[in-house]
C-alpha cells in the first residue's frame, strides 16, 4: 500500500514538473513572437514607402506583404467612419478612428486609422472624433492586417456605422456599408501638422509590449518546476535513508 501511495506521489509530481515546463516555455515562446512580430514592424517603418496605386493588383501586392509601410492617395469616406472601442492610451481610455479612404470607386476602399482619441468621461456613447480632412489628400503610414484585438464576451456585437465596435471585423463592416474594403488597416503615420490640427494622437501599440511580463511569467513556472524537482528528490533521499 505504502509503495502505491509513493509510486502515485511520484507520478502527480512528475505530471506537475511536466506542466510547470511547459507553461513556462509558452509564455517563453509568447515572446518570442511578440519580438518577431516588433522586429518585422522596425523593418517596415525603415523602408520606403510603397505606393498604393488604384490597381487591384496593387492593394493584392500590399496585402501579401504585410506589415507595409505604404502612401496612397484618395477622397475620405466620413460617413463609414467607425470607433474601435477600449483603446487605453498612457492609461487613459479611448477610441481608434477608423474611416475608409476611396482611391477609385471601382476599387476596395482602405481604412486609414486616423488616431486615438480620449472617450467622453460623461456619455459613454459620444465620440467627439474630428471629421478627415476634404478633398484628395495622400496617407502615409504602416499597413497592417488589422488592429489590436480584445476579447468579446456575450452576444454578437451590433455593427452600426458610423457607430462603436469593440474590434474590427472585415466582412461585417462591408454588409453594414455595402462598400468593398481591403484586407488591411494603415496606421497613420506620426506628423505634428496633422495631429496639431485634427487632436488625434498616433502613438502605435508596439508588438513587443509585454515581453518582459511573459518572461516573468515564465521564470515563475520554471521556478515552480525546480522547486518540485527539488522536494521530490529530497523527500526521496530521505525515505531512502530510513529504509
Amino acid at each position: 500500500m505504502r509503495n502505491g501511495r509513493l509510486i502515485a506521489g511520484y507520478v502527480a509530481a512528475v505530471v506537475c514538473f511536466s506542466i510547470a515546463i511547459a507553461l513556462g516555455n509558452w509564455q517563453m515562446r509568447r515572446g518570442d513572437v511578440k519580438l518577431a512580430l516588433q522586429a518585422q514592424a522596425d523593418a517596415a517603418e525603415r523602408n520606403a514607402p510603397v505606393d498604393i496605386a488604384p490597381s487591384r493588383s496593387s492593394i493584392q501586392q500590399v496585402t501579401s506583404g504585410l506589415p507595409r509601410r505604404v502612401r496612397t492617395t484618395g477622397v475620405f469616406d466620413a460617413a463609414g467612419t467607425i470607433f474601435l472601442d477600449n483603446r487605453a492610451l498612457n492609461g487613459t481610455a479611448g477610441v481608434y478612428v477608423l474611416t475608409p479612404l476611396v482611391i477609385d470607386q471601382q476599387l476596395p476602399a482602405v481604412l486609414i486609422d486616423r488616431g486615438w482619441k480620449s472617450r467622453d468621461l460623461h456619455d459613454r456613447s459620444r465620440v467627439d472624433a474630428p471629421d478627415p480632412p476634404p478633398g484628395v489628400v495622400t496617407v502615409d503610414g504602416l499597413a497592417v492586417a488589422r488592429p489590436s484585438l480584445l476579447l468579446e464576451i456575450g452576444r454578437d456585437p451590433e455593427h452600426r456605422v458610423p457607430g462603436l465596435w469593440q474590434n474590427l471585423d472585415y466582412d461585417a463592416y462591408e454588409r453594414a456599408t455595402g462598400r468593398s474594403v481591403a484586407r488591411f488597416v494603415v496606421r497613420e503615420s506620426a506628423d505634428a501638422r496633422i495631429q496639431s490640427a485634427d487632436g488625434l494622437r498616433r502613438e502605435w501599440p508596439r508588438p513587443a509590449t509585454g515581453v518582459e511580463k511573459h518572461r516573468g511569467y515564465a521564470f515563475q513556472w520554471y521556478s515552480l518546476a525546480v522547486l518540485i524537482a527539488a522536494l521530490t528528490t529530497a523527500l526521496g533521499i530521505r525515505r531512502g535513508q530510513r529504509q
